[in-house]
C-alpha cells in the first residue's frame, strides 16, 4: 500500500522488525491487539497522508508556485536529508522521522511566497525550529541560491541593551549572506529561503533587517520562528499547536503525541516494548499538554525511570531537567525553554501570568474581567495584558463564538513552582 520496508514499517509503527518479520512468516499465530493497531495505524495515516497531500495539490486556489514538481506522494512523511555539499547555511534539521507535522508542513509549503515572511509562532517547546528546518529542507531544492539559517538565541535581548541586539543580528545576517549579494544590474534577484530562528527577543531588530534585505532582494522567501510575531512588518502567521493527545478517526492507530514519545522511546531503549501499555503513554502525554519538547524529555527520562511514575507524579517538570546533547541554545531542556518564555515578560505581565495560572484548565473572557489579575486597581485592563501574554505565546486561545483561554500545563506548572 505504501512500498515500505520491514525496518521502514518498524519506525513508523513503533514495532519490532523481529515481530514484524515473525507476523509475516506465521511465526506469530496470535498477535498483541495492541501491536496490529499500531501496524495498521501507521499504515493508514501513511496510505490518508498521501491522498490529503494530493488532494490539496490538486484543488483550484490552492498556492502551487513552490510545490510543482517538488510534491509527490509521500513527500511529507518521508525523512529528508541535507546533503554535506548543499547549498546550506546555519543549523542544519534533524534527520529523523517528524511525527505529526503533516499538515503544518503542508501550510508552510503551500504559503511561503517571495516578498512576504512567514512567521510560526506557538508555545515554549512546541517545535516551531524543528518545522521551520524541515520546511527549508523539503524546499530546498526550489532554490537556487540555497538555504540560509540565522539561529538568534545567544544574541543579547533588546531589553537588555537595544543597540547591541540590533548590532549583533546585523553582523550575523551580514555574515550569512556575505557573497551572494548579486549586482542589481545584472542579477537583481537573490533566490534564496532565509530562516531566522527565535527571534523573539530581538523582534524589533529582526523587523528592520527583513525590510532592509526585501528592498534590496524582493524575491527573498523568509521564514521567521518567535514566541511573538512581529507587528510592524505584513507578515503571514501560523501558530504552531501542541501535537494532538486524540486517537484519529477510526478503530486504529494512536495520537501523533503519543507516536513521538513511542518513537524517541525506542531511540533511547530499543528494548523496550509500551505496546500494552498505550492508554499510559497517551495520558502521560495529555499531562504534558502535547508540547513536542516535554515529550523528548519525558521518552529520554524511560531510560531510568518506569512509565508508571512519569504518570503517577503530581509534577512532571522536575523529572524532565535533562539537557539534549547538542540541542538549540535554551531549548535544550523543557525547563530551560520555560524559563527562556517567562524571562521575556516584564513584571506587570508575570503577576497576570501567575493569577492565570490558578484558573481553570480553560477559561473565558468574561473570567478575565472579573478582577484585576496584574496587581492593578482596573479590571479594565485585564484585557491589554492578556493580549500581550497572547502575544508572547504564554497563553492559548481556542478560537470561535466565545474565545476560550488557557495556560500550557507545562507553563502552568513551571509558573507555579517558582517563588513569586
Amino acid at each position: 500500500m505504501v512500498g515500505w520496508s520491514q525496518e521502514q514499517l518498524a519506525e513508523h509503527s513503533n514495532v519490532s522488525v523481529r515481530t514484524i518479520r515473525n507476523l509475516e512468516t506465521g511465526a506469530i499465530k496470535n498477535p498483541r491487539r495492541s501491536s496490529v493497531e499500531l501496524l495498521v495505524g501507521a499504515l493508514l495515516s501513511a496510505a490518508t497522508s498521501q491522498d490529503t497531500l494530493m488532494s490539496h495539490v490538486a484543488r483550484p486556489g490552492t498556492p502551487t508556485g513552490m510545490l510543482s514538481s517538488r510534491l509527490e506522494p509521500g513527500l511529507l512523511t518521508n525523512v529528508v536529508e541535507v546533503p554535506d555539499n548543499a547549498r546550506w547555511q546555519g543549523l542544519r534539521p534533524k534527520t529523523d522521522i517528524t511525527v505529526g507535522r503533516q499538515a503544518d508542513l503542508l501550510h508552510v509549503v503551500t504559503t511561503l511566497r517571495p516578498g512576504r515572511p512567514l512567521v510560526l509562532t506557538g508555545p515554549a517547546g512546541v517545535g516551531k525550529t524543528r518545522l521551520a528546518l524541515d520546511s527549508a529542507a523539503h524546499l530546498l531544492d526550489r532554490f537556487r541560491d540555497g538555504v540560509v539559517v540565522l539561529e538568534l538565541g545567544s544574541v543579547t535581548p533588546e531589553s537588555v541593551d537595544a543597540a547591541a541586539a540590533s548590532a549583533e543580528v546585523q553582523r550575523s545576517l551580514d555574515t550569512l549572506l556575505h557573497g551572494y549579494e548579486r549586482d542589481p544590474r545584472t542579477n537583481p534577484e537573490l533566490q534564496m529561503m532565509v530562516v531566522i530562528d527565535n527571534a523573539e527577543h530581538v523582534i524589533g531588530a529582526v523587523t528592520r533587517q527583513v525590510r532592509m534585505m526585501l528592498e534590496r532582494h524582493p524575491a527573498l522567501h523568509i521564514l521567521i520562528t518567535s514566541l511573538r510575531a512581529p507587528a510592524s512588518i505584513p507578515a503571514d502567521l501560523w501558530e504552531v499547536s501542541p501535537l494532538s493527545v486524540d486517537y484519529p478517526e477510526g478503530s486504529y492507530g494512536c495520537p501523533p503525541a503519543a507516536e513521538l514519545f513511542c518513537r524517541r522511546v525506542h531511540s533511547v531503549v530499543p528494548t523496550l516494548d509500551l505496546g500494552d501499555q498505550m492508554p499510559q503513554v497517551v495520558e502521560l502525554c495529555r499531562r504534558l499538554g502535547g508540547l513536542a519538547l516535554a515529550i523528548e524529555n519525558a521518552a529520554f527520562r524511560m531510560r531510568s525511570v518506569p512509565l508508571h511514575v512519569l504518570v503517577d507524579e503530581c509534577q512532571v517538570l522536575p523529572i524532565l531537567g535533562q539537557d539534549e546533547v547538542g540541542g538549540l541554545s535554551h531549548h535544550r531542556s523543557l525547563h530551560r525553554s520555560l524559563a527562556w518564555a517567562y524571562g521575556l515578560l516584564d513584571d506587570r505581565q508575570r503577576r497576570a501570568l501567575r493569577q492565570l495560572s490558578r484558573f481553570p484548565d480553560e477559561f473565558s473572557i468574561d473570567d478575565v474581567r472579573q478582577e484585576p489579575v496584574d496587581g492593578g486597581r482596573e479590571p479594565s485592563r485585564n484585557i491589554d495584558v492578556l493580549a500581550d501574554l497572547v502575544d508572547f505565546s504564554v497563553v492559548q486561545v481556542k478560537r470561535g463564538h466565545q474565545y476560550a483561554y488557557r495556560v500550557p500545563r507545562m507553563m502552568r506548572e513551571y509558573v507555579n513552582a517558582i517563588p513569586a
